[in-house]
């Protein structure tokens, strides 16, 4: 039994240490991911000439860059009240758009005229009336609106450099949160809010801790002005097999913490974001190994959680002031570092644009369509739709099955699915390899397409064979969990000697209690019958 509870034991602590976080991408509620998993990177473009800027656009386009984290300085926009200057971020977004980079606003810096001055004007900090910062996050989503499709309200509130040397609570940034949600839903109805960066080492400096601040945002009954979490995920000196969770311990594993904070709030459908990703070349960790654990940390996250969008690099290169050169993909003086070389290598970069554990959106690089389709844009996400036969959707992913959002109606037609080349058998009344989505109430509903493969590359096609039409809300691609055997095994044993163990111990209390009788020797052996006195002669 010792050894049995020993064994079990071992097996809860391994499970725990290998799959804590871990989710396969099919649990429910679906975390309803805005985007796929291409490569990201923060970049401050105003730190270029405005002759440079499309130069620079262009590079991050040709090396498989998506996504652009871009500060946007309040202060620079509006230096007095009601009065715009938006030329530089004109240039800056126009630019970004052309090469079809997706920019993700960081709305910051309080102008002068704003700030409450009893705070102080020789720190950053928040405005005295926040109804100022609605009307700029008003302005700046009515001026650019899908071009700018993502906003994040503030950087970094939890450090007193940005909260006018004060500590700040999540509680107390909730009404600059609500305003900049607001104003920036006013002028974009279709732009998604993203809490701040929160400082992982706040704390170390008389701030909040990023977790007690986002808990306190939750608390406060703060959900509700934020579409995704923002979480800076800094890998410390650790690398990113490091699977032990701490909240004072800066891995890549402390991510899990954030998921598990928002499953707690009841939020688990919120998608969580690292907009600050990497790890910070030092004496422990040298040029070649930052860039190994790069693209590690990256893997491990499309494949273990499909909670965890985008992982935008730290930097791409140096901003003045940041103190982020450590970090950046690129050096000063331009030269590339190793991480931008991995990083950028065709494999990587395909595998960025192929879809991972987690749900995908119908606009990702990973769906490609053949024919005419339609977009409509319903529960704050895009379905694609069509009614010309022979028009199909193919998705390219990385898992062991696949479940989409389908349209059932009375106006649906039968589709054919067709997996790596191979037809698969729907069972439609009038031709077995086809699938039936015929009902009588319109609903879109998800169902599994395919499950049980073997982890890897698959490509799946989805196609509308009859008249009507099809309709698709988004795929979700499940993966398996890895390295289970070694936990049923040592589940097993331990399963095995506790049966034993109890086994025995009914046996010696029935024995004890007269209940169960020993049976004796004799019993055990029958007699055997007596031989007369007879002894062989000695043979010579």
């Amino acid at each position: 039994m010792v050894a049995g509870l020993v064994l079990a034991t071992l097996a809860g602590i391994s499970d725990s240490y290998l799959h804590r976080g871990v989710e396969t991408g099919s649990e429910q509620p679906y975390v309803v991911q805005p985007t796929s998993s291409e490569l990201a990177t923060n970049i401050d473009l105003t730190q270029f000439p405005p002759d440079e800027i499309a130069q620079v656009a262009r590079t991050l386009r040709d090396h498989g860059f998506r996504f652009v984290r871009q500060p946007v300085l309040w202060r620079s926009i509006e230096p007095a009240k009601g009065q715009f200057q938006w030329e530089q971020y004109d240039r800056i977004i126009t630019e970004l758009a052309r090469e079809k980079l997706t920019v993700i606003a960081v709305l910051q810096g309080t102008p002068n005229w704003a700030l409450d001055p009893t705070g102080g004007k020789t720190r950053d900090g928040p405005p005295e009336d926040t109804a100022n910062l609605d009307a700029f996050a008003k302005a700046f989503t009515t001026r650019y609106k899908e071009k700018a499709p993502f906003i994040q309200i503030w950087n970094a509130p939890n450090d007193p450099d940005n909260w006018s040397g004060e500590r700040a609570t999540g509680r107390q940034f909730l009404p600059l949160l609500a305003a900049g949600y607001n104003g920036a839903k006013a002028g974009f109805g279709e732009v998604s809010v993203i809490t701040p960066e929160l400082d992982a080492r706040a704390a170390a400096h008389g701030g909040e801790s990023d977790l007690d601040f986002l808990n306190q945002l939750y608390d406060a009954g703060g959900s509700g002005f934020f579409d995704i979490v923002a979480i800076q995920l800094d890998g410390g000196t650790w690398s990113p097999d490091d699977r032990r969770i701490d909240a004072n311990r800066l891995n890549l594993s402390r991510a899990i913490l954030f998921r598990e904070l928002t499953v707690r709030e009841n939020d688990a459908r919120t998608p969580i974001w690292a907009t600050s990703y990497g790890w910070a070349v030092s004496d422990q960790i040298d040029r070649q190994e930052q860039a190994d654990f790069a693209v590690r940390g990256l893997t491990r996250g499309w494949n273990e959680w499909p909670w965890l969008g985008l992982m935008v690099q730290w930097a791409f290169v140096p901003t003045d002031g940041a103190g982020d050169a450590a970090y950046a993909l690129v050096n000063g003086d331009g030269t590339a570092t190793p991480m931008f070389d991995r990083l950028t290598d065709p494999s990587i970069v395909t595998r960025s644009q192929t879809a991972n554990a987690g749900f995908t959106p119908m606009d990702s690089t990973a769906i490609s369509y053949g024919g005419t389709w339609r977009n409509q844009h319903l529960e704050d996400r895009t379905f694609r739709t069509t009614s010309e036969v022979n028009s199909s959707a193919t998705l390219h992913f990385n898992g062991t099955g696949a479940i989409a959002f389908l349209r059932y109606g009375p106006e649906t037609g039968e589709i054919r699915l067709t997996l790596d080349g191979k037809t698969l058998i729907g069972g439609a009344a009038d031709n077995p390899e086809l699938f039936d989505l015929s009902s009588y109430q319109t609903s879109d509903l998800p169902r599994n397409l395919v499950s049980g493969l073997d982890a890897g590359e698959h490509t799946l096609t989805i196609t509308l064979a009859t008249p009507g039409e099809l309709t698709i809300g988004g795929l979700i691609v499940e993966r398996r969990a890895q390295m289970v055997w070694p936990i049923m095994l040592l589940g097993a044993g331990g399963a095995l000697c506790l049966f034993f163990g109890f086994r025995i111990i009914i046996y010696l209390v029935a024995t004890r209690s007269g209940r169960l009788q020993r049976r004796s020797g004799a019993d055990l052996w029958p007699q055997l019958p007596s031989m007369p006195d007879w002894h062989p002669s000695r043979r010579i």
